[in-house]
C-alpha cells in the first residue's frame, strides 16, 4: 500500500511517507480519496484486525494413511476401493487429483468421488521389463481432518480385483482374495 505525505499546510499531498516539519512517520497508511480534507488516515485497530482475520487462516490438520499391499501370487494388475468417512475427513485433491502415491515405481490411477469412496487401479510401470506389480509395496493417501483423525484402521478396503497371467502370457481375472491390502 502506498504511503502518504503532506506538508504542514496540507496543501501539497501525495502518496509516499508522512512528513511534516515536526514529525516523521514511516508506518504505511492508506491513502483516502483526494477530495478529503486530510488525504491520509491511519487504519483503525478494528480494520487491521478484520484484514488479519480474513487473510490468516489456521492450517487444516492433515494425516497420511498408509496401506501395505502384498500378494501371494504374481499380479499383473489390481483394483480396489478405499472407503472413508467423508464428513470427518476429506482426501486432499479431488477426482483423479486425489493426493495418493505408491512406494514402488508401478503406475497408479485414483478417482475420489468426494463422498467417501476412492477407486484405485495399479499396473506395472514397465510390463515389458517386469509384467507383474512390484509387491509388497505401500500405498499412501493424504487426508484433511474435518473434525476427526484418521488412520489405517479407519478405512474400508473393498471391491478387490486382480489380473494374473495364464499359461499363454495373457492377463486373466485372478483370485482377488490373494491381494492383501492392510
Amino acid at each position: 500500500m502506498p504511503r502518504c505525505t503532506w506538508s504542514t499546510d496540507r496543501a501539497a499531498s501525495s502518496c509516499g511517507s508522512i512528513q511534516s516539519k515536526k514529525t516523521r512517520c514511516a508506518a504505511p497508511v492508506p491513502c483516502e480519496l483526494p477530495s478529503s480534507p486530510c488525504p491520509c488516515s491511519w487504519p483503525s485497530a478494528a480494520a487491521v484486525a478484520a484484514v488479519a482475520a480474513a487473510t490468516t487462516r489456521a492450517p487444516v490438520p492433515t494425516e497420511s494413511v498408509t496401506l501395505t499391499l502384498s500378494s501371494s501370487i504374481d499380479v499383473v494388475g489390481a483394483s480396489f476401493t478405499v472407503g472413508y468417512e467423508a464428513g470427518r475427513v476429506a482426501l486432499l485433491g479431488s477426482g483423479p487429483q486425489a493426493q495418493c502415491h505408491l512406494a514402488s515405481s508401478d503406475l497408479i490411477a485414483v478417482n475420489d468421488d468426494d463422498a467417501g469412496t476412492l477407486r484405485v487401479a495399479l499396473l506395472p510401470a514397465n510390463p515389458l521389463q517386469r509384467p507383474t506389480l512390484a509387491l509388497p509395496t505401500t500405498f499412501t493417501c493424504d487426508f484433511a481432518e474435518n473434525g476427526g483423525a484418521i488412520g489405517p484402521g479407519d478405512v474400508r478396503v473393498g471391491s478387490k480385483k486382480v489380473a494374473v497371467l495364464d499359461g499363454n502370457g495373457i492377463a486373466i481375472a485372478g483370485d482377488a482374495s490373494k491381494l492383501d491390502v492392510q
